[in-house]
């Protein structure tokens, strides 16, 4: 199968808490860089981007996975939706952050949720080397989802403008994806913070639209409120308050891109006491309102074109 055109088609190949307290655990130094690093580094300088667009696939079906050919590799990061990458003998599945990079002999995204089709950032890649840089770990994780909108916006802009150095963006391009990679991996070589702490941090992730006050939070693993707030902000790296504004933040931001609800409604929805407070922390954090985020990047969430 070719690896641009037809990497996604549109046939159906078929359906598819220990409360005891514990020792803070000391963050590790950022790892040297990898072998795999060094080698993608220098077969990645003589690359070319043949192609770049963020690819949607059509409700209903499955695409046609197609066979990454020698001298081609095709990383996807998935901007949306849900689907599945075959993977020594299995269906993987791979949800918004994911990204994939395929090389010679693997294949594309080849199955995708009916109901909510996967969208992804496609990169077909030609290098001199049969089988490219070969050690290029093939999945990673990228936790900002804002991150990978806006990257997915920008790079597919600059693709189509043909003034733009085309190497210069080859070289954005892939430093970029290959950065989110070392990071995903340096993100599973961190240790697991205190029983307790991964407790309050799950709940946190799942409540965060609810009142929630650090003494609430102690009172749910059995510490006192200074105990609990000295060791979240030296094992997380930030206080509680400022984790779950993060959380109701990026809650807000995704709902203003997703949806037309009105301020107020999203203000409620993700833990603000007003419009007024979410406007102001939106201020603080984006520099923009709510409504302007809401003109500037929502249309990449929607679909319009």
């Amino acid at each position: 199968m070719k690896t641009s055109d037809t990497a996604h088609g549109g046939t159906d190949p078929g359906s598819a808490p220990d409360l005891s307290i514990d020792h803070t655990p000391t963050a590790p130094a950022v790892p040297a860089t990898t072998a795999w690093e060094v080698s993608a580094r220098h077969a990645l300088q003589s690359a070319t981007v043949e192609r770049l667009y963020e690819y949607r696939q059509q409700a209903g079906i499955h695409p046609v996975p197609s066979i990454i050919p020698p001298h081609y590799m095709r990383p996807e990061l998935m901007t949306g939706g849900r689907g599945w990458v075959f993977h020594q003998g299995t269906w993987r599945e791979v949800l918004p952050g994911d990204l994939i990079w395929s090389k010679p002999g693997e294949t594309t995204i080849g199955r995708s949720d009916h109901a909510n089709p996967y969208r992804c950032l496609a990169v077909t890649v030609v290098t001199p080397l049969p089988r490219g840089p070969e050690d290029i770990p093939r999945f990673a994780h990228v936790a900002d989802l804002e991150a990978v909108r806006h990257f997915t916006q920008e790079v597919v802009t600059l693709f189509r403008d043909d003034t733009f150095d085309r190497d210069s963006l080859r070289d954005y391009v892939l430093a970029r994806l290959l950065f989110w990679i070392r990071v995903s991996q340096h993100q599973e070589q961190k240790p697991a913070f205190p029983a307790a702490i991964e407790d309050a941090l799950l709940y946190m992730e799942k409540h965060y639209a609810e009142p929630c006050t650090v003494a609430d939070l102690a009172r749910r693993v059995g510490w006192s409120a200074a105990h609990f707030h000295d060791t979240f902000r030296r094992s997380v790296g930030t206080t509680p308050h400022k984790l779950l504004a993060r959380h109701r933040l990026r809650a807000a931001r995704e709902m203003l891109i997703s949806t037309s609800h009105p301020v107020k409604r999203i203000a409620a929805d993700c833990g603000f006491a007003d419009a007024s407070a979410l406007i102001h922390a939106f201020r603080a954090d984006t520099r923009l309102t709510p409504s302007a985020y809401r003109k500037r990047y929502g249309r990449l969430e929607l679909g319009r074109e």
